[in-house]
């Protein structure tokens, strides 16, 4: 018969209670050791990255200065796209905020003819001015493909006071890139800013030497 709980049932032996474990033996040594290795290893990745990441800003960022001085802002921007991003074919285009229009300003690698269709602001183009944000080709979920964008990778913005005054197109990748990877995405969004910095120092430099 189960006991009531008034005393009557014989005390449990001392030799059958159960120590509370040590605080300090609950975690193996080469557990605590393996676990403060990762901790390590996560620390230094993201050191290691950010460092990796500067290191790509700042040649972007030095060669867009060194552009500025021989008026060669459009070779430098599809230089950094080539190096750094890795993509051939690039093309630059203004966009007028009053008007809404797109005019190509310069390409490479890319036939104007096939850039014709794009002036139009359908696709990728209107979204980002729409959105104000750069598009992205494998982002586009739920969204068709227009057939001129077939090899549309990426439709950066180039940004003035918050206002969309451009967009760098950039389509095929080179052969041993199968995509934008993170570092990529981030020097993008260097681009959008001061790339359009660039291009606007650019058009203020030919007005004074201009007729």
């Amino acid at each position: 018969m189960m006991g009531t709980g008034n005393g009557s049932r014989p005390p449990v032996k001392a030799r059958c209670r159960i120590k509370p474990a040590d605080g300090n033996s609950s975690i193996p040594a080469g557990t605590e050791e393996l676990s403060l290795r990762v901790q390590q290893f996560s620390l230094r990745e993201q050191i290691e990255r950010n460092h990796f990441l500067l290191t790509r800003l700042n040649a972007a960022s030095a060669r867009l200065v060194q552009s500025l001085e021989h008026g060669e802002v459009f070779e430098a921007i599809a230089e950094i796209i080539g190096n750094l991003i890795g993509s051939e074919e690039v093309a630059i285009f203004d966009y007028c905020p009053t008007d809404k229009n797109f005019r190509l300003a310069w390409s490479w690698g890319v036939e104007a003819g096939a850039l014709q269709p794009f002036l139009s602001g359908a696709g990728m183009f209107g979204r980002a001015v729409q959105q104000g944000v750069s598009q992205f080709q494998d982002r586009q979920l739920g969204t068709a493909r227009l057939p001129f964008e077939k090899n549309l990778t990426a439709c950066i913005i180039l940004k003035s006071s918050r206002e969309v005054v451009g967009l760098i197109a950039i389509f095929g990748l080179l052969p041993q890139k199968n995509c934008l990877e993170w570092v990529d995405y981030e020097l993008l969004k260097f681009l959008e800013t001061y790339a359009a910095v660039a291009i606007q120092f650019h058009k203020l430099q030919r007005k004074q030497v201009g007729p």
